[in-house]
């Protein structure tokens, strides 16, 4: 199965709903589900907004994995040394306002909270601003039929090689314990980890930081 994975830099508006449909289909229309209070109609506005905000002002990158008469069939969202998710207005007016404003205002208190103990656990485990200096990869997908392929293996590799291309890391974050394997498959190494708070804000599920270093960081 020959799989080729590039950047889009200026896609149509049918292409963008094409990759967020792939990767609300990726996650089965359940990424993030509680806090978005359960809505299933707000899950491709969701990815959308990762998509977008990857594309606003060329903060971020869009890359595809494509096969033979089948066309795309895996999307990840990378942002490169400097630029961060959401790190500017562009960004959240580029889809995240908008679907904040579509939340209860717990919820959007939640994101609110979630994003800044997110970033906190991340700089405790990584280090001050080694995400910001690496190549951060913020979302992944493979759509269902085609996963064990390589697909996403290929859609992680090409952005690898751009980050030692620059003599940078590559960062992850996951909550997924399921996942843990496959990283450390690839090469990525836990920095650390830390408690998220869930809704009740009682509960809360453990989020861990991988790094993978190229040969000169």
């Amino acid at each position: 199965m020959s799989v080729t994975v590039r950047q889009v830099t200026d896609p149509s508006e049918a292409e963008i709903d094409a990759y967020t449909k792939l990767l609300a289909e990726a996650f089965s229309y359940r990424f993030f589900a509680f806090a978005l209070g359960g809505d299933k109609d707000l899950q491709e506005p969701m990815h959308r907004a990762h998509i977008t905000a990857a594309l606003a002002n060329n903060g971020g990158e869009v890359h595809i994995a494509e096969l033979p008469d089948e066309g795309v069939v895996g999307v990840a969202v990378w942002f490169p040394p400097g630029s961060k998710f959401l790190s500017t207005e562009a960004q959240r007016e580029a889809g995240w306002n908008q679907l904040m404003a579509k939340l209860e205002l717990e919820l959007r208190d939640w994101w609110t909270q979630f994003l800044d103990e997110y970033d906190d656990m991340v700089e405790r485990a990584l280090g001050p601003d080694v995400k910001l200096g690496a190549y951060h990869l913020q979302l992944i997908g493979v759509h269902p039929q085609r996963r064990r392929k390589g697909i996403a293996r290929a859609l992680m590799q090409f952005a690898e090689s751009k980050a030692h291309a620059v003599g940078v890391a590559s960062v992850l974050e996951t909550g997924s314990s399921s996942r843990v394997s496959v990283y450390e498959g690839l090469g990525y190494t836990v920095a650390g980890s830390g408690p998220i708070h869930l809704l009740p804000k009682d509960k809360t599920f453990e989020m861990s930081a991988y790094i993978k270093h190229t040969e000169s960081n």
